[in-house]
């Protein structure tokens, strides 16, 4: 009886953190992971630059770099989720001498349907971005 109250008290608890309890236990598809991309993304990097990034459901992004207070640059591309990995191709960029198209490949660490966390894949630093809109 401990037991099965243990076990109903940690579903209950996946379920109020938002947390599926699939989740928990295995990595997301790859057909997940692009469901849950979809949509506006927002992120804060130290003060330093903010980006907003709106992704579509076919993998295709905009996203608006912002430095400080006086320069945006407009940065277009498509997301692929392939085995658990986010390859990003830009394709367009408004930043002067921007060699494109440009290919990132980065490991996704988590997506919810609040939060988007990757790192690039020969690096420890994650990146965050929150979400703004569904």
């Amino acid at each position: 009886m401990k037991a099965l109250l243990t076990i109903c008290s940690l579903v209950v608890a996946c379920v109020c953190s938002g947390q599926s309890v699939v989740e928990t236990n295995s990595p997301p598809s790859d057909a997940e992971i692009r469901q849950k991309m979809t949509g506006t993304w927002f992120l804060d990097y130290f003060h330093v630059w903010q980006s907003t990034i709106t992704i579509a459901s076919n993998g295709d992004y905009v996203a608006y770099r912002t430095e400080g207070r006086t320069r945006t640059n407009k940065l277009e591309g498509t997301f692929e989720i392939k085995d658990g990995m986010m390859i990003d191709t830009l394709k367009k960029s408004s930043i002067t001498n921007e060699p494109v198209p440009l290919v990132f490949t980065n490991v996704i660490i988590r997506v919810t349907d609040r939060e988007l966390v990757y790192r690039a894949k020969n690096r420890s630093q994650e990146v965050v971005f929150r979400k703004v809109e569904k």
